[in-house]
C-alpha cells in the first residue's frame, strides 16, 4: 500500500489526528473510502487486497475482510475476536469530542443519546453500527425509523459516513411484499425498515430475531404504551439477550414519567444527554437569535372574543351547576381541561346520573370541546380559521349531527355565525394544487388576525434588508423564510396574504397528508421528493407543526428566518 494514502479511518488506540492536514470531508457525490485493514491482523486478506493495483477501489479490502472472517471460527453468538480488538471511528471528518466519545458508550451499553437536531444523531448511529457489522460476521444490524421518508433518508447517510457496501443493506417498508422481505433477511445483514415492518415480521417468523446484534432505533420517544418500537424490543428478548440498542432523540420526553417509560422500555443501561448549552457543544452550534413578539388581538377581534365566550357559557354552564367542571372562568377554560373532566367523569361517574342522563351529559361535554377548539383557532389564528371550522360543523362536513343541531337553537351562535359567514363566505378553503407552489393571491386580502399583518411586515422587511446588503455579485447566497403553523387553513390563509407580494416572492406549503382534509396534503413519499428537489425559486415555505420536525431535521440547513406562529 506504499505510494498510497494510507486510510481514511483510523482505529481506536492509535493516534486520532485533527491537524489541519487531515483529509476533508467528502461531498455527497463522491464515493466514500471504506476502512484499511492491518496486514498483521487479516494476512490472508491483506494479502489479497495488496495483490489488486493500486487504483481498485477500497471496496476490495473490506470484501476481502468479510471473506476472511467468515472463515474464522465464531464463538460467543457470532462474535469476532479478531474483529472485536478494535473499533473503528472515522476521522474523514472533523473529529468532534462529544460524538467520539458517545459513540464509543454506545458500542458497549444499551444507551439513549439526546443531541439537538442537526449535531449527529446518524452519524453516531453510523459508526455503531459499521462496528456491530464487523464484530459479528453473521449477524444483523437494524436501523428503525417511523416514516418511510427517514428510513431511506438514513440509509443513505449511513453509506456515506461509514460506507457499508450497499450490497449488504436493504430498505424495507409496508410497501415490500412480504415474501420478498423474508429473501432480504436471509440475504442482507445491515437493514433499515419501519417498526411496524419489522413487528410484522417478527410476528410470522420472517425476521431472524437470533441473529440481530444491533438495533438503533430512531425518534426514541415514541416509545411509549405499546408503539411497535416497544413490541419490536419486547418480542426479541423473547429470542436473545445478546444485541445492543441505541437510540436516538432530540426531545427524550415531555416529563419525567414519560422519560423514564422511554428507559424502561427500551432497555437503556446510560444516557448520552447534551444541549445547545453543552461545553462540548457549543463549538458546534449555530448562532440563533431568538424574538418574541406579542401582538395585541386588535378591536374587531375582541369583538368576535366577547361574543364567543357569551355562547362558550351557554353551553359550560350546565356542566358546571352539575359539578363536572370545577373551574368557572369559562375564557380561561382550555379544550384540554375539559377533555380531563369528561375522563374524570367517564371514570367516576355519579351514581345519581345514569342511562339518558348519561348520554346527554356524554354531548355536553363533546359540543364543549369542539366550541373550545374553535375558541383557540379564534384567539390564535383569527376569524377566518374560526369561520371554516365552524362551517364544517354546519355544514355537516365534520359528522357533528348533535353539536350542529345544539348550537342551531342558539340563537347567539347563529348571530356570529351570520356575521362570519358574511365576511368569508366568498373564500373557498381549498389549497390551489398538490406539491406545486400556488401561482396567485388574492389582492383583496382580509387580514383576520392582527399577528398576520405583522408577519407581513416582518418576511418584507427580512428579504428588503437581505438585498440591501448583499451587492449582485453575492446573490447566490440566498436566503429563505420558514414559516411553522398549527392548522391546515391557517397554512393557506397565510400563503394567500404573501402571494400578493409576487414574483418577488415565492410560496410553497408543506403540510401533512390527510384523506378528507380540504386542502390537500403530502405523503410521505411526496414528502421525501420535495425534500431532495428543493426548488431553488421557493423564497418561503409554509409548514404545518405535524412536519415541523421532519422539516428542521432535513431542511434546516441554508435558512435564515423561521417564524412560528
Amino acid at each position: 500500500m506504499s505510494g498510497r494514502q494510507r486510510t481514511l479511518f483510523q482505529t481506536w488506540g492509535s493516534s486520532i489526528s485533527r491537524s489541519a492536514g487531515a483529509p476533508g470531508c467528502s461531498s455527497g457525490n463522491e464515493r466514500p473510502q471504506n476502512p484499511g485493514v492491518s496486514k498483521a491482523r487479516f494476512p490472508a486478506a491483506a494479502e489479497a487486497a495488496v495483490a489488486q493495483p493500486e487504483s481498485d477501489d477500497d471496496d476490495v479490502l473490506l470484501v476481502a475482510v468479510t471473506e476472511a472472517e467468515r472463515q474464522l471460527s465464531l464463538e460467543n453468538s457470532g462474535f469476532c475476536t479478531s474483529a472485536g480488538a478494535l473499533w473503528i471511528y472515522p476521522t474523514n471528518c472533523p473529529v468532534r469530542d462529544y460524538q467520539l466519545h458517545i459513540s464509543r458508550a454506545a458500542l458497549f451499553c444499551n444507551t439513549l443519546v439526546c443531541l439537538p437536531t442537526g449535531l449527529g444523531k446518524t452519524f453516531i448511529a453510523a459508526v455503531v453500527m459499521y462496528n456491530f457489522y464487523r464484530w459479528f460476521p453473521s449477524g444483523k444490524v437494524v436501523f428503525m425509523a417511523p416514516t418511510k421518508p427517514l428510513v431511506t433518508q438514513q440509509i443513505e447517510a449511513c453509506y456515506r459516513v461509514m460506507g457499508i457496501p450497499q450490497f449488504h443493506m436493504a430498505e424495507m417498508t409496508g410497501s415490500t411484499h412480504a415474501v420478498t422481505r423474508k429473501e432480504i433477511w436471509s440475504s442482507k445483514r445491515v437493514l433499515f425498515l419501519t417498526p411496524q415492518v419489522m413487528v410484522n415480521d417478527l410476528s410470522r417468523g420472517a425476521c431472524p430475531a437470533a441473529e440481530i446484534k444491533c438495533l438503533v432505533i430512531d425518534e426514541a420517544h415514541k416509545a411509549l404504551g405499546n408503539y411497535a418500537y416497544c413490541q419490536v424490543v419486547r418480542e426479541l428478548v423473547k429470542y436473545t439477550n445478546h444485541f445492543r440498542i441505541l437510540a436516538l432523540s432530540a426531545t427524550p420526553g415531555s416529563d419525567i414519567k414519560a422519560v423514564q417509560q422511554v428507559i424502561t422500555n427500551l432497555l437503556i443501561g446510560q444516557i448520552e444527554l447534551r444541549s445547545e448549552d453543552s461545553p462540548d457543544i457549543l463549538p458546534y452550534s449555530h448562532e440563533r437569535r431568538v424574538e418574541k413578539l406579542v401582538v395585541p388581538l386588535g378591536e374587531e377581534l375582541v369583538t368576535i372574543q366577547k361574543a364567543y365566550v357569551q355562547i362558550l357559557e351557554a353551553f359550560a354552564s350546565s356542566l358546571i351547576q352539575r359539578n363536572l367542571l370545577m373551574r368557572k372562568d369559562i375564557p380561561n377554560l382550555t379544550k384540554y381541561q375539559i377533555i380531563l373532566a369528561r375522563d374524570q367523569f367517564r371514570k367516576n361517574p355519579s351514581p345519581n346520573i345514569v342511562g339518558v342522563q348519561q348520554g346527554i351529559i356524554e354531548g355536553e361535554f363533546a359540543v364543549c370541546i369542539s366550541l373550545y377548539h374553535g375558541y383557540e383557532l379564534l384567539q390564535q389564528m383569527g376569524m377566518r380559521s374560526l369561520y371554516f371550522f365552524l362551517r364544517g360543523i354546519m355544514d355537516g362536513t365534520k359528522g357533528m349531527t348533535r353539536a350542529k343541531n345544539e348550537l342551531r337553537r342558539n340563537e347567539d351562535f347563529m348571530k356570529l355565525y351570520n356575521h362570519l359567514e358574511c365576511m368569508f363566505a366568498h373564500i373557498r378553503s381549498t389549497s390551489a394544487s398538490g406539491i406545486s407552489t400556488i401561482e396567485k393571491g388574492d389582492k383583496d386580502f382580509f387580514y383576520s388576525h392582527p399577528k398576520l399583518k405583522k408577519l407581513e411586515e416582518i418576511v418584507v422587511e427580512h428579504f428588503k434588508s437581505w438585498n440591501a446588503q448583499n451587492t449582485s455579485e453575492k446573490k447566490c447566497d440566498k436566503t429563505r423564510v420558514m414559516i411553522f403553523s398549527s392548522f391546515r387553513d391557517s397554512v393557506q390563509e397565510i400563503a394567500e396574504m404573501l402571494l400578493q407580494h409576487q414574483p418577488i416572492i415565492r410560496v410553497m406549503t408543506f403540510v401533512g397528508h390527510a384523506s378528507g382534509k380540504s386542502m390537500k396534503g403530502f405523503t410521505q413519499k411526496e414528502q421525501l421528493e420535495v425534500i431532495i428537489f428543493r426548488d431553488d425559486e421557493v423564497k418561503i415555505i409554509l409548514v404545518g407543526f405535524a412536519l415541523m420536525h421532519f422539516v428542521l431535521t432535513h431542511w434546516s440547513v441554508g435558512y435564515f428566518l423561521k417564524v412560528i406562529l
